[in-house]
């Protein structure tokens, strides 16, 4: 779904219009001026299924609003002056393309008309080839991947066989004239599917790794992937079985405005994400670049995204965040991986501000920053979660520190079941460090050990002398082991050196990381107590998915075989 907010009146404008209104509420007969009326919405196109909007106005005199087709119900159809958040609902729709009216009028004179357009019900599959140029409802009248996004409504599955894609098409709100606004939108909830063969015929099965289907910008779009379907509930965009590569956002500060939201040309070289809801599986973003800031994904503005089995691998941005950022938005990742992407700050992964990034069953390796945080940092006011995670051999140049965990500016993080090792950084906090504010981090059934700091410091170290200690539990900082009560160990000690296989798995008599470590009946406790909960078919098994039954090994693998 696309809902299309046309600002027609400037900021200027509108402020203007609110001091008109504060101005008519200051007398005693409203009837003494001229009614006001200034719409925020002047359109909407909305989803085929049912959903609920919001008209927002301002009016100095009361209102009434109604409509001319019966597919819309209003939430009110009068009331007072002032500002106006008024909810309307769509029927679902299960026919041809339609649009309805709602007037809205000040003091039953000055009125407004609001177009509201619902796309069709067509819910039928679409596939496509590179070298389609069919209508796209068969494998045998296949159409191009571009054409397909342009026809298809919510609802639709886009099958894409191998080759490779480039686009064409300018993105809304874009500049015609700039290439680098070039992009594959998104703006309805449909699935993407690729690795089909490329001569799929009716009954091919998918087989990403076997078929590729390759999404390229060429080295020239800002954004190869552009996801502009605005959230609404019960709605999403599937991405599935594709390579996205080779975008390459840009230098400037500059945005392009879709349904309200600015989506900056800076940001997001293989894909940007701006306040939809997105499942992204078994997909590759892979060797994008930035000029400036975030190469490979960057979600924001209240966006929900969630990945599995996926790689963000080798991306190398100017700026901040290699991999992944994500801002004022939701991450979930499992079984993926983000490794060898480059960058100034987060090399890695980067939540900020106001994230909440939560990765189980994953690996952070390899990634080469240049300042604060090599490899997971989440910054201002977020939240972050990492469950059965390993996080490796991440550098930074920088004296900031930070290279496998980095906190900054009151965040909370939850790190269970995960290793963190081999780390090497030119400041403090190998493993994990925190500075700024009041950061919180709990630590259980985990290795923070054999990472490499200056001065040869603490793997686990933090800025401000008097911040709250560590929550540690039955883990390993360093070369000392912890009870369940956060009490180190008599006679205990973790040699990182003699103590792991190459691999990072616990080895070798006397090893604290595999003698006193969490039972499984006790990480059932623990993810049931954690918010988001874990389930216990994921807390009880390890990174590679082997059950921790029986063991009490700490760290992301609990069982090299």
């Amino acid at each position: 779904m696309k809902r299309i907010l046309q600002f027609s009146l400037i900021t200027r404008f509108f402020l203007a219009a609110f001091i008109l209104v504060t101005l008519a509420g200051c007398k005693k007969d409203d009837e003494d001026f001229e009614p006001r009326l200034f719409l925020e919405n002047q359109a909407f196109s909305v989803a085929n299924t049912s959903s609920k909007h919001t008209i927002v106005f301002l009016t100095n005199q009361a209102w009434q609003v109604e409509t001319d087709v019966d597919w819309i119900s209003l939430e009110q159809t009068s009331g007072e002056k002032g500002k106006v958040n008024l909810s309307f609902t769509v029927e679902e729709n299960d026919d041809d393309e339609r649009t309805g009216k709602i007037t809205v009028s000040a003091n039953g004179v000055t009125q407004q008309e609001i177009l509201v357009t619902q796309e069709a019900g067509n819910r039928d599959d679409i596939y496509v080839r590179v070298d389609g140029t069919g209508e796209g409802y068969s494998w045998d009248d296949a159409t191009n991947l571009q054409n397909a996004l342009g026809i298809a409504v919510s609802g639709n599955t886009i099958h894409i066989a191998e080759g490779v894609y480039t686009p064409t098409a300018t993105v809304t709100g874009g500049d015609p004239g700039d290439a680098g606004d070039v992009t594959f939108e998104i703006s309805k909830y449909v699935r993407l599917k690729g690795g089909y063969p490329a001569d799929a015929t009716e009954g091919s099965e998918a087989s990403p790794h076997q078929y590729r289907t390759i999404l390229s910008g060429g080295g020239v779009s800002y954004h190869v992937v552009t996801v502009s379907a605005p959230k609404t509930e019960g709605q999403k965009v599937v991405l599935e079985g594709l390579k996205i590569t080779e975008g390459k956002a840009g230098p400037a500060t500059s945005s392009a405005k879709i349904n309200g939201t600015s989506f900056r040309r800076d940001y997001g070289g293989g894909i940007t994400i701006g306040n939809a809801v997105v499942d992204i599986l078994d997909t590759e973003i892979v060797d994008n670049m930035s000029d400036k800031n975030v190469a490979g994904l960057y979600a924001f503005g209240g966006s929900v995204v969630t990945i599995h089995r996926s790689k963000i691998n080798n991306n190398s941005s100017a700026g901040n965040a290699g991999g992944v950022w994500i801002s004022e938005s939701v991450a979930h990742m499992y079984d993926t991986e983000v490794k060898g992407n480059s960058g100034g700050t987060a090399a890695g992964v980067h939540g900020y501000p106001d994230a909440t990034v939560n990765m189980y069953n994953s690996i952070i390796a390899d990634n080469n920053g240049r300042s604060y945080g090599a490899a997971y940092y989440i910054r201002q006011n977020s939240k972050g979660l990492l469950v059965n995670c390993l996080i490796y051999g991440n550098t930074s140049t920088s004296a900031n520190g930070g290279g496998g965990v980095m906190m900054y500016n009151n965040n909370e993080a939850v790190i269970v079941n995960t290793t963190i090792t081999g780390n090497s950084i030119n400041g403090p906090g190998g493993g994990i460090y925190r500075r700024a504010g009041v950061n919180k981090v709990s630590i259980y059934n985990s290795i923070v050990s054999g990472n490499e700091q200056k001065g040869d410091g603490p793997d686990v170290d933090v800025y401000e002398s008097d911040a709250p200690a560590p929550v540690v539990g039955s883990s390993v900082l360093g070369s000392v082991a912890y009870e369940a009560n956060g009490e180190a160990i008599e006679g205990a000690s973790f040699d990182a050196g003699t103590m792991f296989t190459e691999a990072y798995v616990p080895v070798g008599e006397n090893n604290p990381a595999l003698e006193h470590g969490m039972s499984a009946d006790d990480l059932v406790k623990l993810g049931s107590s954690l918010s988001p909960a874990v389930e216990s078919s994921l807390i009880t098994k390890d990174l590679q998915h082997n059950s921790r039954s029986g063991l009490h090994a700490m760290g992301a693998l609990a069982d090299g075989n």
